[in-house]
C-alpha cells in the first residue's frame, strides 16, 4: 500500500472514530460517494477505511439507509460475551498468586472491562462449569504448576476467543504466556554466589514434575558441573509445590545435610519457591543459622513483593509491578481483538541485594 493511499486511510479513520464518538445511534453517515469528494480518494480506499468499523459493529450497512452508527455500539459489541475476561484459578495456598489475580482484575474492571472470576480445584470441575457460563473475549488462566491437558486446553478455546496463561510452563501452542525464565534466574543466582567465593553450593527446591520446575533442577546440575569440584553441590527437593513449603518441611530438608555439630556441608544456599520470607527466616532459624551470617542465602521470586523476601533475603527475579503492567497490556488487546500472535512473554529479570550473602573471597 503507497504512503498516500495510507495516509488517506488513517484520515478517514480518524474523521470515522469522531462521528461515532458524537452520533446517535442510528444516525447517518455522508454516503461513500462524498466521503470520496471531501478526502479526493477512490471508492476502495473509503471502503478499507470503514471496514474495521462495520467489522467491529460500530458501523451497520443498512440496505436504503447507507452506513449508519450502531444502536447502542458498545452494548451491541458485548452482547454475545457473558464479559471480557474470565479468570480461572487453580486453588493453591500462595499469596502471590491470589494477589496477582486480584490486583489483575482491578485494574482491567477501572479501564472498563468486565471481569468473572472463578476458582477451580480440577479440570473436569472446570470444564463442567465453563460449558455452562457461556463465551468470553478472553481468558487469564492460572494454573500453579499443573499439567494443563489437552481436553482443558480445548474447553477454553471453545468459550473464549484468547488464552493467557500466567506461566510459562505451556509453550508453542495458540495462546498468550507470561512468565519468568526461572532457569535463567537460577543461573544468575549461582553465578553471584560464585563472584563471592562459594563453591559449595546447595539448591532447594520442588520436587514436582511440572516442565518449569524440572528445567531449573536440571539447570542446577549442569552449573554445578563446572565447580571445581563438582561433588560439592546438593540438589535439596521438598515433596510439595512452589508456594505450599512449610516451616518445618524445610528445616528437615536442609537439617538432614548437617553434621554431628549442626554444621552444613555448603556454604550458600538458593531457594526456590518460598513466597513468605517469614517461612525461610523460622526455618533456618530453628537450624541455628542466620543468613548472611552463617549461612549465604538468595531466594528466586519476586524483587519487590516485600514480604517474600523481608528486605533481607538477596533475591533474583522480576518485579511484581511489572508482571503486572504486562498482564494488563496483553489482556487489553486481547480484549480489543487486537491481531498479534500468541507467544510467550518473558519477564525481564533483576538481582536485588539485601545482604543475605556472605563474601568469603576477601577471606
Amino acid at each position: 500500500m503507497q504512503t498516500r493511499t495510507r495516509q488517506v486511510i488513517a484520515a478517514i479513520e480518524r474523521w470515522t472514530e469522531r462521528k461515532i464518538a458524537n452520533a446517535e445511534p442510528g444516525e447517518r453517515l455522508p454516503t461513500i460517494r462524498y466521503l470520496m469528494r471531501e478526502f479526493g480518494t477512490a471508492q476502495r480506499t473509503v471502503e478499507a477505511a470503514l471496514k474495521p468499523f462495520l467489522e467491529d459493529g460500530r458501523l451497520v450497512a443498512r440496505p436504503g439507509a447507507g452506513i449508519v452508527v450502531a444502536e447502542n455500539p458498545v452494548e451491541a459489541a458485548r452482547a454475545d460475551y457473558a464479559a471480557d475476561l474470565l479468570i480461572l484459578y487453580r486453588n493453591s495456598d500462595s499469596r502471590l498468586a491470589r494477589v496477582t489475580l486480584q490486583e489483575v482484575a482491578a485494574r482491567l474492571k477501572a479501564s472498563g472491562s468486565s471481569v468473572l472470576q472463578l476458582g477451580f480445584s480440577g479440570d473436569a470441575q472446570a470444564i463442567d462449569v465453563l460449558e455452562r457460563i457461556g463465551r468470553f473475549r478472553t481468558c487469564l488462566i492460572q494454573v500453579n504448576f499443573e499439567i494443563l491437558t489437552v481436553a482443558f486446553l480445548a474447553a477454553l478455546h471453545r468459550q473464549a476467543d484468547h488464552i493467557v496463561i500466567d506461566g510459562v510452563s505451556a509453550t508453542g501452542i495458540d495462546v498468550d504466556a507470561i512468565g519468568t525464565n526461572w532457569r535463567e534466574a537460577l543461573s544468575i543466582a549461582f553465578r553471584a554466589v560464585r563472584e563471592n567465593g562459594h563453591e559449595k553450593i546447595a539448591f532447594l527446591t520442588s520436587a514436582h514434575h511440572a516442565r518449569q520446575i524440572a528445567m531449573a533442577r536440571r539447570e542446577f546440575e549442569l552449573l554445578g558441573s563446572a565447580l571445581p569440584d563438582p561433588s560439592q553441590r546438593w540438589l535439596i527437593e521438598l515433596n510439595a509445590l512452589p508456594g505450599s513449603y512449610q516451616i518445618d518441611d524445610i528445616a528437615m530438608a536442609i537439617g538432614r545435610h548437617a553434621d554431628d555439630r549442626g554444621r552444613l556441608p555448603f556454604t550458600a544456599l538458593i531457594v526456590w519457591g518460598v513466597v513468605e520470607g517469614f517461612i525461610l527466616e523460622r526455618a533456618l532459624s530453628e537450624l541455628g543459622l542466620e543468613a548472611g551470617r552463617d549461612l549465604s542465602v538468595i531466594m528466586l521470586g519476586s524483587t519487590d513483593f516485600q514480604s517474600e523476601h523481608l528486605g533481607r533475603f538477596d533475591v533474583v527475579g522480576n518485579s511484581h509491578a511489572e508482571k503486572l503492567a504486562v498482564f494488563e497490556r496483553i489482556i487489553a488487546e486481547r480484549i480489543a481483538d487486537r491481531p498479534h500472535e500468541p507467544q510467550t512473554h518473558y519477564l525481564p529479570i533483576s538481582h536485588v541485594r539485601h545482604g543475605s550473602v556472605i563474601d568469603l573471597s576477601t577471606d
